[in-house]
């Protein structure tokens, strides 16, 4: 993100400072429900997601009703805040799932910790804190006496991290909104997404019983997009003995494989030179060490391309490996003009001398808002007005909730050059640009409700 963009330290204070009477409670609000570990759980009637997403949602708009407004909740896959009357409806669209802590915590990942400028526990930048934000934005402008022409929803949303299921359940039962946008991304407004695909590879992982050193069992990962922070390997030796090497990574964003170091990757590195100096070879670890290696773009695949919205990205989020068979879960985000139907067969093409199969998990296609609606424009008019930059739109890697319904975008809520926690160990929010984004909130519901 250009650092040209980004607001100056006094313009994010002055910002801060219109919110300044709702920080306190804001804080209070992130605290308590930063603290329910709101990761995907074992499904029930009940709970579709896990008990503790159901929890979050709970809490959520039983909060959100203490302050006075409406609140409906959507067979705890979803559910919505509202004020305001009439036909037209402006939202924001947040999520209040969040992915496993993942190792390399300094402080509990849900017992959060507030310093002097900043919130710290796992979903304060993604996507509770934003959540928290809009949720006191539209406080504001109520308390404040504001008429919107219509109203003013914020949907809340349980499993964004997975695939966002309960967006299409709250499109099948609810009214979309006519403009709206996700604080779940950066700044200034996002007019295009990557496609976004999750997929398996499967193959064979038997190697040969004569070998002097063989590959038993591999472990690493947690989500797909996830760069995958600690991957365990297990080895047997011709006398049967059993050896374990564990191998550490830097947790990051699948969107931003730049920003992390592959832990699957460095263990099948290490794994390829553990074998090749016992004079063995096991077939995944060939495979991986030729067509995926270090790097993060697809090149070993021969899938890797770009355009104006980024390179393609390749993240080896998970891998489960016995002595029978490999499973690799891989999260991919290919540029907005690229065909996926291409990627897809040239994928089989390549992995097919290997004896591996694909399995196709999820696939979401990318995501083009056209930089002259009135959507892009008012959003990009109000960072501009309040910021004092007049920034152009954006594409991004990350995928969010813009891509389940028309009418929206992503618009926040880091601002540019600020540090990336997200999905990262201590993870955190700074409350001065927290509050002036709630600020930017403020506004944008504001003007698309005019």
């Amino acid at each position: 993100m250009n650092i040209q963009n980004a607001p100056s330290a006094d313009v994010i204070r002055s910002l801060a400072r219109t919110m300044n009477h709702h920080r306190d409670t804001m804080i209070q609000d992130l605290v308590a429900l930063c603290a329910i570990p709101s990761v995907a759980g074992e499904s029930t009637d009940e709970a579709p997601y896990g008990r503790e997403t159901a929890l979050a949602l709970d809490w959520f708009l039983n909060r959100a009703q203490s302050m006075g407004f409406r609140t409906v909740n959507l067979d705890n896959r979803a559910g919505f805040v509202e004020f305001g009357s009439g036909t037209r409806l402006v939202a924001a669209l947040c999520h209040l799932d969040v992915v496993p802590s993942g190792d390399g915590w300094q402080t509990g990942p849900f017992d959060p910790v507030v310093t002097d400028d900043r919130i710290i526990a796992r979903g304060t930048a993604d996507d509770k804190g934003p959540a928290i934000a809009v949720l006191h934005a539209m406080k504001d402008l109520m308390d404040s006496g504001y008429q919107p022409n219509g109203r003013i929803r914020l949907i809340v949303g349980l499993d964004e991290e997975r695939g966002s299921s309960c967006m299409a359940h709250y499109v099948r039962v609810a009214e979309l909104p006519d403009a709206g946008f996700t604080p779940d991304a950066s700044f200034p407004v996002i007019y295009a997404e990557k496609g976004l695909c999750w997929f398996q590879i499967i193959m064979p992982a038997s190697q040969s019983a004569d070998d002097a050193l063989r590959l038993a069992g591999a472990s690493g990962g947690t989500s797909p997009n996830m760069i995958p922070g600690h991957c365990e390997l297990s080895f047997i030796k011709q006398d049967q003995t059993r050896t374990t090497e564990a191998v550490a990574g830097v947790i990051g964003h699948a969107s931003t494989p730049w920003n992390g170091r592959n832990a699957i990757s460095q263990a099948m590195a290490l794994a390829a030179r553990l074998l090749q100096e016992n004079q063995s070879q096991h077939p995944f670890v060939s495979f991986y060490q030729q067509s995926i290696g270090a790097g993060w773009r697809g090149e070993g695949l021969a899938i890797d391309c770009s355009d104006a919205s980024g390179p393609l990205t390749f993240n080896a989020g998970r891998l489960e490996l016995d002595e029978k068979q490999a499973t690799l879960t891989v999260d991919i985000r290919y540029p907005v003009t690229a065909s996926f139907e291409s990627i897809w067969e040239t994928l089989q093409q390549r992995v097919r001398p290997w004896q591996a199969s694909l399995k196709l998990m999820s696939h979401i296609p990318p995501l083009h808002v056209p930089l002259d609606s009135f959507l892009v424009q008012t959003l990009t008019d109000v960072y501009a007005s309040l910021t004092g930059h007049q920034a152009e739109p954006v594409a991004i890697g990350g995928g969010t909730y813009a891509r389940t319904m028309p009418n929206v975008v992503a618009f926040g809520s880091a601002f540019p050059g600020e540090p990336d926690t997200v999905h990262q160990a201590d993870e955190f929010i700074q409350i001065d640009h927290w509050l002036a984004s709630s600020a930017i909130y403020r506004e944008a519901l504001k003007r698309l409700s005019e």
